[in-house]
C-alpha cells in the first residue's frame, strides 16, 4: 500500500499570532508571529517532501493567516470548529481533523505539532520505517519523554491526550485500546520549541538560522506566570 494513499498528515496551528504564547517571555509578539510562519512553512515543507506533495496533509486551525499559508503551501485548510477555539481545545480540534481526514480516506494519520524547528522529511521516513501492525501507535516523545511531538495512529482513532504529561497519557490510551505503542526517538523529533528554555537551546544551537533568529526581537522580561498556551 503507497503511504501517500493512506496516509494523512494533520497539522494542528493554533495561529500565526496566538501560537507558542510560552516563548512570550521571550520573544514580542511581531517575533512569536514570524516564527510561528517559519515553523509551519518548515513543517509544510518537511511533509511535501517527504510524500512528494501536501495534498495528503490537513492544517486544522482557527487562523486565517495560517489556512491561507496552509493552502500556499498545497496543504488543505480545515478552519476549526466554534466550539473547540472557544475553549482552545487541541484534542477536540484535532478529532475534528481525524474526522475529515477518515472522510477523504485515510487509513493512517500522523499528528505533526508544529513547533519542531529541526524537522526533517528522513526524520518522518524514520517514523514510518518503525516496523508495527497495522492498529499499532507510533509515538516520537520530546527529549525530556514528557511531551508527544509526533503520533501515528489508524484514522479511527478519535481520542488524543495532548497537554501536560501527553507522552505518559498517550501510552496509556493505547493501553486502553488494547494495541501495541512503540516509541521512535529521533534527535529532529525529539526538539521542540515549547518553553524559554527550549528557545535558548536552540539559539546556542550549531543547527539554528542565525540570519533567521536575528529578525526576531527579544524581550528584557515579562511575567511568565500570566503567559498561557496550549501545550503537548
Amino acid at each position: 500500500m503507497n503511504k501517500n494513499n493512506y496516509l494523512h498528515v494533520i497539522v494542528p496551528h493554533r495561529g500565526v499570532q496566538a501560537g507558542k504564547s510560552r516563548l512570550a517571555a521571550v520573544l514580542a509578539d511581531a517575533a512569536r508571529a514570524r516564527l510561528n510562519r517559519w515553523l509551519l512553512d518548515r513543517t509544510l515543507a518537511a511533509v511535501a517532501a517527504w510524500l512528494g506533495d501536501a495534498a495528503r496533509c490537513v492544517v486544522v486551525s482557527p487562523c486565517e493567516v495560517t489556512l491561507a499559508l496552509a493552502r500556499k503551501a498545497g496543504a488543505t485548510a480545515l478552519p476549526e470548529q466554534p466550539a473547540t477555539v472557544a475553549t482552545a481545545d487541541l484534542n477536540t480540534a484535532l478529532a475534528q481533523a481525524a474526522a475529515y481526514a477518515t472522510g477523504q480516506g485515510a487509513y493512517r494519520l500522523l499528528i505533526l505539532p508544529c513547533d519542531l524547528p529541526r524537522l526533517t522529511a528522513s526524520a518522518l521516513q524514520a517514523l514510518d520505517a518503525v516496523p508495527v501492525a497495522d492498529a499499532d501507535v507510533v509515538i516520537a516523545p520530546d527529549r525530556h519523554h514528557q511531551g508527544t511531538n509526533a503520533l501515528l495512529v489508524n484514522a479511527d482513532v478519535r481520542e488524543f491526550a495532548f497537554g501536560a504529561d501527553s507522552y505518559a497519557r498517550h501510552l496509556a490510551q493505547g493501553n486502553a485500546r488494547g494495541v501495541r505503542t512503540v516509541a521512535c526517538v529521533h534527535p529532529a523529533l525529539a526538539f521542540d520549541l515549547d518553553t524559554a528554555d527550549d528557545f535558548a537551546a536552540w539559539c546556542a544551537s550549531d543547527d539554528a538560522p542565525r540570519d533567521f533568529l536575528a529578525t526576531l526581537p527579544r524581550v528584557v522580561s515579562r511575567n511568565a506566570a500570566a503567559v498561557t498556551s496550549r501545550t503537548k
